[in-house]
C-alpha cells in the first residue's frame, strides 16, 4: 500500500483556486483611465517658481507639470492623481480626458491657459507649489498604484527657480538607464544660456523646444512644454547605471 501514499498527497494537494480580490489592470481599450505601471510613466518637467513676461512681471500661479509615457502603449490619465508632499499636504486629480498619451508624447498640466502657457493639455486650477521650500509630486494612476516621485520633501526644490529676472523650469535628464525622479542628479535645470547682448534678447524667439511658451514670455520665462527637454551639459543623457 506503500504506492498509494504519494497519489494520495497528490490528490490531497488541488488547486486552491485564486483570490478574490486581486488586482484589475485597466487596458487602452476601455473607457476611461488607463492603468499605469512603475516607470514607464515619468514626471518630466516641473516649472514650480512661476513664469516671468518678457516684461519682467513675475507670476507665480502660473505653473505646470509635463508627465511623458515611456511605455509601450497609449494610456488615457483621466483621473489619474498628483500628490505633493512639503510645507503642506494637497493632492489634484487630472481631469477627464478622452485623449491617449501616446508612447514617448509628452502631456501638460498647467494651473491656467491665461498666462505663459496658452497650450497646456489639461488645466487643474489650484496647482501650485511652495516658493523655493522642499516639495514631493508623487504620480499615481487612477487606482492610486504608485507611479512615480518627483523631488523630496527634506531637500529644497533639486533646480529651477526665480532669480528676481528670469524662472527656469525643472528639467529631467534624458538617462539611458536608471534615473529615480526622487534623486538630485536626475534633473537639472533649463539650461539654454542667454544668448543675446545686452536688452537684446530676441534669440529666444526662436529656440525650437521652448515654442509652446507664450512668445509674450520666452525671454524670461526658460522651459519647455509639451516638448522635449534641453540637453544635458554633463552628457547623461548617455549614461546611468544598470540598477
Amino acid at each position: 500500500m506503500r504506492w498509494l501514499l504519494p497519489i494520495l498527497a497528490l490528490w490531497a494537494c488541488e488547486h486552491p483556486g485564486y483570490p478574490e480580490q486581486q488586482v484589475q489592470l485597466r487596458g487602452v481599450s476601455e473607457d476611461g483611465p488607463t492603468t499605469g505601471e512603475r516607470g514607464t510613466v515619468k514626471i518630466a518637467e516641473i516649472l514650480w517658481s512661476g513664469s516671468v513676461t518678457n516684461e519682467g512681471v513675475h507670476d507665480p500661479t502660473d505653473v505646470f507639470v509635463e508627465i511623458r509615457n515611456e511605455g509601450n502603449k497609449p494610456i488615457n490619465l483621466s483621473r489619474w492623481l498628483l500628490e505633493m508632499e512639503g510645507a503642506q499636504v494637497v493632492s489634484w486629480r487630472i481631469p477627464d480626458t478622452t485623449a491617449l498619451l501616446g508612447v514617448g508624447e509628452q502631456v501638460v498640466i498647467a494651473a491656467k491657459t491665461s498666462g505663459c502657457f496658452p497650450h497646456a493639455d489639461l488645466v487643474i486650477p489650484d496647482l501650485q507649489f511652495p516658493p523655493g521650500d522642499p516639495f514631493r509630486l508623487t504620480l499615481l494612476d487612477a487606482d492610486e498604484h504608485l507611479i512615480e516621485p518627483a523631488g523630496s520633501t527634506s531637500h529644497e526644490p533639486f533646480v529651477g527657480g526665480y532669480d528676481l529676472v528670469r524662472s527656469r523650469s525643472m528639467e529631467r535628464i534624458n538617462l539611458m538607464f536608471g534615473g529615480a525622479g526622487s534623486e538630485p542628479e536626475t534633473w537639472h535645470f533649463y539650461n539654454k544660456e542667454l544668448c543675446g547682448t545686452g536688452n537684446d534678447l530676441s534669440c529666444f524667439d526662436d529656440i525650437p523646444n521652448n515654442d509652446l511658451v507664450a512668445a509674450a514670455c520666452r525671454r524670461n520665462t526658460l522651459a519647455s512644454p509639451g516638448r522635449a527637454n534641453s540637453p544635458d551639459y554633463s552628457g547623461a543623457q548617455a549614461g546611468g547605471g544598470f540598477e
